[in-house]
């Protein structure tokens, strides 16, 4: 992942946090950098743990750094922040990841790094959103758009998260206008990669057309969801296609496929899930499973197709029992 003089200067670092040099600065974003394609392969859960415990270390570098580092120090730590937030929602845990959400944007501020700021806010939006709540959603995702110096790919970000907002609460023609405006935003973001920071480096027109496509299910235009979600996903590069997070917008596609009234296709694309939790074993993705499951099941009974995919989760170990569905998939 790193070079052996790279793992030197993190440990010397570590012990004696006044060595601070932009080797060290470097060789702490390379590790990151590292860390968040291998988020992409293995999933959220199995690098809590460690990104967690760099953070601490991070956080001590951070609080020992001088100018004229510290600027670069920070930069780095937020960056670390921001990605333990996103790990610990994406682990269920809102509240870790608040807190960390909190740090970047602290870091952010103080450094006067205008993307990060943006990020960290929108990052709260996102939280918001899975703790079901749409108004901070909707007014996080404004906020994330104020800064005057956020590139075209991050205030991108911040519009189709707006976007989504407005599609749950059932405001479809806003919806659209954010989207068409985030569509010209990542336009121009692909074609000025260079002014765009690493942390951003999933976002495409491909990942836009997933984004679209969530909001066409939220308000109910199935089968134009059904065309988005799939464009996106064929899009993604192949080292992210059996990633945690696509395996989330598949479970969205097998929903949409369900709404439509294809069963079959429903279960078909609910098996790719099924790999894909094997692979990472994210609780979260075998959670929707069992809510897609007996969704299925209480609308098509005897379909074997549904039983045959009961039948996978229950061999896998992934499904003890079915549950009741407490919110939409």
């Amino acid at each position: 992942m790193f070079a052996s003089d790279d793992d030197e200067r993190l440990v010397l670092a570590a012990r004696e946090p006044k060595r601070l040099d932009r080797g060290v600065v470097a060789s702490l974003a390379a590790v990151l950098g590292a860390q968040r394609r291998m988020e992409d392969q293995v999933g959220s859960a199995v690098m809590l743990k460690p990104v967690t415990a760099q953070l601490a270390v991070v956080s001590n570098l951070a609080g020992e750094a001088r100018a004229p580092l510290r600027g670069e120090v920070l930069g780095v730590a937020g960056q670390y922040a921001q990605f333990a937030g996103w790990l610990s929602a994406n682990a269920g845990r809102l509240a870790d990841a608040g807190k960390w959400y909190d740090r970047a944007l602290e870091w952010a501020e103080e450094s006067g790094d205008a993307n990060m700021t943006a990020t960290a806010l929108n990052m709260k939006g996102h939280a918001a959103w899975l703790a079901g709540k749409v108004g901070p959603m909707i007014g996080l995702s404004q906020a994330a758009q104020n800064g005057k110096a956020i590139s075209a790919g991050v205030r991108a970000l911040a519009v189709q998260q707006e976007a989504r907002g407005h599609a749950l609460a059932g405001e479809g023609d806003e919806a659209d206008r954010r989207l068409d405006e985030a569509a010209s935003l990542t336009d121009y973001a692909a074609a000025h990669q260079e002014d765009e920071p690493p942390w951003v480096y999933f976002f495409s027109p491909g990942y836009l057309a997933l984004q679209r496509g969530l909001a066409y299910v939220f308000l109910g235009r199935h089968a134009r969801a059904i065309e988005l979600l799939s464009a996106g996903l064929a899009d993604m590069p192949a080292e992210v296609r059996q990633s945690e997070w696509v395996g989330w917008y598949l479970v969205r596609l097998a929903a949409a496929h369900a709404h439509a009234g294809d069963v079959e296709q429903a279960c078909s694309v609910a098996a790719e899930v099924l790999l894909i939790v094997s692979q990472t074993g994210s609780s979260q993705l075998h959670a929707q499973l069992n809510r897609l499951l007996a969704r299925l099941a209480a609308r098509w009974p005897d379909v074997p197709a549904v039983a045959e995919l009961g039948d996978r989760l229950r061999q896998e170990g992934l499904a003890k029992r079915l549950a009741k569905p407490t919110m939409p998939v």
